[in-house]
């Protein structure tokens, strides 16, 4: 549950981060759109760990592994939003979030296989 909280936290953090990008970059509506789908896609993870939390809380251990392994693909779907635009670059900074994210993921995930999922 520990991990679970932070993932949630990054998630969370890493959405408000994006959401703060497109007040504060520049008038560009192609990177603004891009922020914005990142910004729901960090959102939408961290509703999975959250929805990951009560499946522990109810020992549904299929249920918290496909969540947990939805949380860790929301990411990939901000990737790929920088990919369909080849002008914008992948910020450095959503890339380590997507980093930790991701590894916070696989740490849940070895610890529900290892209770017996």
């Amino acid at each position: 549950m520990i991990m679970v909280g932070v993932g949630m936290a990054n998630a969370t953090a890493t959405s408000t981060f994006l959401s703060s990008q497109l007040v504060s970059t520049t008038n560009d509506t192609t990177l603004k759109k891009v922020l914005k789908e990142c910004s729901d896609k960090y959102a939408h993870a961290g509703d999975a760990l959250q929805a990951s939390a009560q499946d522990f809380a109810d020992e549904l251990y299929d249920y918290a592994y496909m969540h947990v392994m939805a949380a860790a693909d929301y990411p990939n779907s901000c990737h790929n939003a920088f990919r369909r635009y080849p002008k914008l670059m992948y910020p450095k900074e959503i890339a380590s979030r997507e980093d930790g994210l991701k590894h916070i993921c696989d740490v849940v995930l070895g610890i529900i296989d290892n209770i017996g999922f």
